[in-house]
């Protein structure tokens, strides 16, 4: 009896093949997408190329990745979701290895934008992919497992490359080190590609999502909270965008590091995010949903404010592990959440609209950012954290009004078929 009770307990709590596999790719496309995130900054810097034309770019690539979200949510249901997360993983990989390849600023930006159009289908298509491939017991688990992966295969990739490009450094001028790090990382990347190929598409759920439209999505503003869960996402996104793209430059020309450096505490911080996503589970069943995000997200205020008055390089390396794990550990939940409170044939649209209202406010605050950090000197590149600090604050508030009394109703169950 008792033999048989763990046998069922295994079962309900085994990840399928699929979401394995989707995890196995996730690590080596995410080393490819960190290095690229942290190398980017300083390469146009070293091309002599303005921040205002860094601003450009990681606005534009944003504003990308927000526009793209919406078609991209019609592409999922018409091709399924393992077509979109292989032609995803393989343009991304490609527009990366492009970027090394070529130092005129505008192809730069063409494939960056193009990057990021390509992204939007991945991110728009993992949570609908996550919530198919889970059973109920297990969904925030394997929610946090996805992003754990995430964060831990960035930060190989951070401390991985910025090792070899400091190496290179040593051997060749600055940006041949950029350009041949980038290459590589594109390579790396490439292998996601052969994992995702091995999902088995779910052809009865192609087949019975492919009708469904613009016309049929668009109810989804009919569910409760969906409004208030894109306005509050657009908050978060817009404080995030004045300061996270610019955290390689920061600690380059502010705190004046070497890349190598750079690398580890960049590394360290995405550390602190993949540990923090794997206790969010835990915090979840115990203190609910709601309660977590706004804990979550309210500590680690006053670590971004010690990242603004940095001391040496060791506070503001505590400040960054700190800051990161705890505003992105929230991150499973808030995802889980909102596919919890729609029909499985929306998801692939709420999905996308979430990524729309975080990279559209991103894509306008980074502009914003680009120009105050050239305009204003030294000083410009603190500022952007104070108006962080207030914006962050306000989401919170507005999330804990709106959402208080979610994990005390049951409606937050009405739509868990899969």
């Amino acid at each position: 009896m008792h033999s048989f009770t763990r046998r069922r307990r295994r079962h309900k709590t085994a990840i399928n093949q699929n979401a394995k596999n989707y995890l196995h790719a996730l690590v080596f496309f995410y080393i490819a997408l960190g290095s690229i995130n942290m190398l980017q900054g300083v390469y146009i810097k070293e091309l002599k190329i303005g921040e205002d034309f860094l601003g450009l770019l990681i606005s534009t690539k944003t504003l990308a990745i927000a526009l793209a979200a919406f078609p991209c949510a019609i592409i999922v249901n018409k091709i399924g979701k393992k077509r979109s997360i292989v032609t995803s993983m393989f343009l991304v990989t490609i527009c990366i290895i492009l970027q090394g390849v070529f130092t005129n600023k505008w192809l730069i930006l063409i494939f960056s934008v193009l990057q990021g159009a390509s992204n939007a289908l991945l991110a728009v298509t993992e949570a609908p992919f996550l919530m198919e491939n889970s059973k109920n017991e297990l969904r925030i688990k394997l929610f946090s497992f996805a992003y754990a992966v995430n964060n831990f295969s960035v930060m190989i990739g951070y401390y991985m490359f910025g090792s070899i490009t400091e190496a290179l450094t040593k051997k060749m001028n600055i940006v041949s080190a950029y350009r041949i790090s980038i290459i590589t990382s594109g390579f790396v990347g490439l292998i996601s590609v052969i994992f995702a190929l091995m999902i088995k598409e779910n052809t009865e759920k192609v087949e019975a999502l492919r009708h469904v439209g613009i016309k049929e999505s668009i109810t989804v503003f009919n569910e409760k909270g969906v409004k208030e869960f894109l306005i509050f996402n657009f908050i978060i996104g817009f404080g995030a965008g004045l300061v996270v793209p610019y955290f390689n430059v920061y600690l380059k020309y502010k705190i004046n590091i070497n890349t190598n450096q750079m690398g580890i505490i960049m590394s360290l911080s995405q550390l602190g995010m993949g540990f923090g996503g794997l206790i969010t589970p835990i915090l979840a069943k115990k203190y609910g949903k709601v309660k977590t995000i706004n804990f979550c997200q309210a500590s680690s205020i006053p670590f971004l404010l010690m990242i603004a008055a940095p001391s040496c390089i060791t506070v503001v390396a505590v400040a960054f592990f700190m800051r990161s794990a705890l505003m992105n550990m929230a991150g499973p939940v808030i995802n889980n959440m909102s596919m919890e409170i729609v029909k499985s044939e929306q998801r692939p649209l709420l999905s996308s609209l979430m990524n729309l209202s975080s990279n559209l406010s991103r894509a306008i605050s980074a502009a914003i950012a680009g120009v105050i950090m050239k305009e204003l000197g030294d000083i410009g590149y603190e500022i952007p954290y104070y108006i962080t600090t207030v914006l962050y604050i306000i989401a919170i508030v507005y999330f804990h009004n709106n959402f208080k009394n979610y994990d005390k109703k049951t409606y937050k169950g009405k739509f868990l078929e899969v």
